[in-house]
């Protein structure tokens, strides 16, 4: 077996377990991002199989860079809808190589054709992953997501000089294929660092004492004072523009500085604010107990929303508080509201 066959060998020995482990986490915890990430990776170093079976192996290479792409997709979809990437038909072109490949080789012969065709698929891989690094650095401010682009672009960048290093020797080959395996490898820890940052919701295991509360409140800064002084050691879930809130809450940062606060979400975001409300009052429910939500940052997000969506993402909120038996109060300012807006409002109490 020639060296650089051992290095990838190598490398698909030491990455299988760790990628399948991180599969395993993934399908744990219902992470898509993090299980199309795992998948990618773990194509990629069954790519790196040695054996005769080009056609697998590219197969497997064009398969990775799809779910790659799919999960990157999917990841700026949690952060801020605004800034997702759609790639289009571009991944999906990586599934065309080895199917005109193999076309061409039934149309022409010649060691020198497959090996062109081998060149550039791996170019072209690269260059999806080099693509992928630059969007994800100029569609982001956050550090973390940066930090994913960096990685990818170089990633990229190594496929990218792969054709030239197996021109050259051998051991730069090697190389090449070394380097693309940490950084791959540290591209996995990194996401895993993303993923486990988020709150871990504390889900209320006893019912709250809520007498002479509705199903779902509108009510005024004041009386929202009121009410949650008796809730100050309950795992409340709450939307709030200010992080000085008692620690026992699962505390949301409403904010577009995604990139200076900790335990934020953009005010864009209304799909996620709705996926961890519903997760919470769910498990509450399921554990015997109650959940309250609190949600104190109506008129910021009507800076970055429309009445519409912000009304409808509060009818669905209340039909969740009223399926799982849980407590919803929305804090708002009324003179920040029109008179039509304030009686729709209104109309949500239940």
């Amino acid at each position: 077996m020639e060296y650089g066959s051992i290095i990838k060998l190598m490398g698909m020995l030491v990455g299988m377990p760790f990628a399948f482990y991180v599969l395993y986490v993934a399908l744990r915890e219902k992470s898509r991002a993090l299980f199309l990430h795992a998948l990618g990776w773990s194509l990629f170093l069954m790519a790196l199989a040695p054996g005769e079976s080009y056609f697998l192996q590219k197969i497997f290479l064009a398969l990775s860079g799809v779910c790659l792409a799919m999960g990157a997709s999917t990841l700026m979809y949690k952060k801020d809808p605004e800034k997702i990437m759609y790639l289009g038909a571009l991944p999906m072109l990586l599934l065309l190589n080895p199917f005109y490949e193999y076309i061409g080789g039934m149309l022409f012969s010649g060691h020198s054709f497959k090996i062109f065709m081998a060149v550039l698929h791996t170019a072209q891989y690269g260059f999806l992953l080099t693509f992928l690094g630059i969007l994800l650095m100029s569609s982001s401010t956050e550090r973390d997501l940066n930090m994913m682009g960096i990685l990818y672009a170089s990633i990229g960048g190594t496929l990218l000089i792969y054709p030239f290093a197996k021109a050259v020797s051998m051991t730069l080959r090697a190389a090449d294929i070394f380097i693309a395996f940490l950084l791959g490898l540290y591209l996995m820890i990194h996401l895993s660092k993303i993923l486990k940052r988020k709150i871990e919701l504390v889900i209320p295991e006893r019912t709250a004492k809520m007498e002479g509360l509705k199903r779902v409140s509108v009510v005024d800064k004041r009386k929202a004072e009121d009410i949650l002084n008796k809730f100050k050691s309950f795992p409340v879930l709450a939307f709030v523009r200010e992080p000085s809130w008692p620690d026992t809450w699962n505390t949301y940062i409403v904010t577009s500085a995604l990139s200076e606060i900790e335990n934020t979400i953009s005010p864009t975001n209304l799909a996620l604010i709705n996926e961890l409300c519903v997760q919470y009052l769910k498990g509450a429910k399921e554990k015997g107990g109650s959940g309250i939500v609190y949600l104190n940052c109506l008129e910021y997000l009507k800076l970055y929303n429309s009445f519409r969506s912000i009304l409808k993402f509060l009818h669905t909120l209340r039909d969740y508080a009223i399926l799982y038996n849980g407590t919803v109060i929305i804090e708002i300012d009324e003179e920040a509201w029109e008179e039509r807006e304030l009686t729709l409002l209104k109309e949500i109490e239940v």
